[in-house]
């Protein structure tokens, strides 16, 4: 009887451990090689909304004086603010990549998903892809598509 105890034990503390590691799981903030390209501080050099209702109102941002600068994280979280008319607006949540489209998880202020077209040469990112923006200044924004240089800092 003495001899089936420790087996029974280090049966248990094996499947214990098995099942600790199972629920873990893989690292949710570590790091993920999809996003490694994407890594760093982004600057846009180039920011034009273009309204999906009239495409002749187009806007580059940048050039009316905005800022706008993206931080990604190698676990895939990102910050951006964008500050336009003196105004900040910071967006926090994840990316993912699959193939060309580069997708926003976005966490805060809200929880919204959105999807851009995207092309990475070196140290210059370009997306393109959907969006709002409030082209007549009346508290509501209107769709438009969005098209971003971004040079990383």
């Amino acid at each position: 009887m003495g001899a089936r105890r420790p087996k029974t034990r280090c049966r248990t503390r094996l499947l214990l451990t098995t099942l600790a590691l199972a629920a873990c799981g893989t690292d949710p903030v570590g790091p993920d090689p999809a996003i490694a390209p994407f890594v760093g501080d982004w600057e846009a050099t180039k920011m034009v909304v273009t309204s999906l209702a009239n495409p002749e109102v187009s806007l580059d941002l940048i050039e009316f004086g905005a800022t706008f600068t993206v931080n990604i994280q190698p676990s895939g979280q990102y910050t951006a603010i964008l500050i336009y008319t003196q105004q900040a607006s910071t967006e926090i949540g994840t990316i993912s990549v699959s193939g060309n489209t580069l997708t926003l998880h976005r966490d805060f202020p809200s929880a919204s998903t959105s999807a851009s077209i995207y092309a990475l040469s070196g140290d210059s990112l370009t997306l393109d892809g959907e969006t709002e923006f409030d082209f007549n200044l009346d508290g509501t924004p209107e769709a438009a598509v969005a098209h971003i240089e971004l040079l990383r800092g």
